[in-house]
């Protein structure tokens, strides 16, 4: 899959928050731009509930900003933009005024066509219907993105887990924390009857792994068993890295919603 996306393709990549380009995408990213294909992300979101150890949010924004630069960078992304910048901000999944979880899918939807006329792709990555993780900004931007394409002739394929696959993430968890609850709960995966699955080149796997160091130290280099000693949370970010070193780190799953 994506294999005739080569030197002088476009690739979109649309999502919620930094790091999302990551876990849902990073495997696809580093194969394209490794292919030649141009690979533009919008983000919508600064992400600044993920640094929430400073006080004011554009501060947040800021740190977080210099982290997606360091990841685009080690996964080969051309160039990224905020969606709309300092339009929408990350609450985490509250309900809040600016927040991406109180937007609009028809606003959503406007800027997001707006960006794919803008930048041509020939083929456009987001989220599967339940957001990856069912969180709620994640199916936003799901059904802004399919709504703005739908009238385009753009492939449009979304990134999605097996339930299999987050089960065996757990079972890894379970090794390491007994009894210990990871995650939101709300990533339960879905079987999709027209799945595509992508299992890049082996050596995407260290691209990934070090774009997801930036977002936090040793989050993609330390073995499971060390991250759990020194990483702070227990929510979908652990359980999802769980689930990468089950599936393998160069394979995600894809399913084709437009086009």
């Amino acid at each position: 899959m994506f294999s005739q996306l080569g030197r002088g393709s476009t690739t979109l990549v649309m999502t919620a928050h930094p790091d999302d380009e990551v876990f849902a995408h990073g495997a696809a990213i580093a194969m394209l731009s490794q292919q030649g294909s141009r690979v533009v992300l919008c983000t919508a979101s600064g992400g600044e509930a993920a640094e929430n150890d400073v006080t004011s949010s554009a501060e947040a924004r800021r740190r977080r900003a210099a982290r997606l630069d360091a990841a685009c960078t080690r996964l080969g992304v051309s160039e990224w933009n905020w969606l709309a910048e300092g339009r929408w901000t990350d609450t985490a999944g509250r309900q809040m005024p600016d927040s991406l979880t109180s937007a609009s899918v028809s606003d959503l939807t406007e800027v997001i066509a707006a960006q794919v006329h803008k930048i041509i792709p020939d083929v456009v990555l987001t989220v599967g219907p339940d957001g990856l993780t069912g969180h709620p900004d994640h199916i936003l931007i799901h059904q802004a993105v399919a709504s703005a394409v739908a009238s385009c002739e753009v492939p449009v394929f979304g990134s999605f887990l097996l339930p299999a696959d987050i089960a065996q993430g757990r079972d890894l968890l379970a090794k390491i924390l007994p009894g210990e609850p990871v995650g939101s709960g709300r990533m339960t995966g879905r079987d999709e009857p027209s799945a595509r699955p992508l299992a890049a080149p082996a050596h995407v796997a260290e691209a990934r792994r070090a774009a997801l160091d930036e977002y936090a130290n040793g989050l993609g280099t330390l073995t499971l068993k060390e991250l759990v000693r020194v990483f702070p949370g227990r929510g979908d970010s652990l359980l999802l890295r769980a689930v990468l070193d089950a599936i393998g780190w160069q394979t995600e799953r894809y399913t084709r919603l437009a086009a």
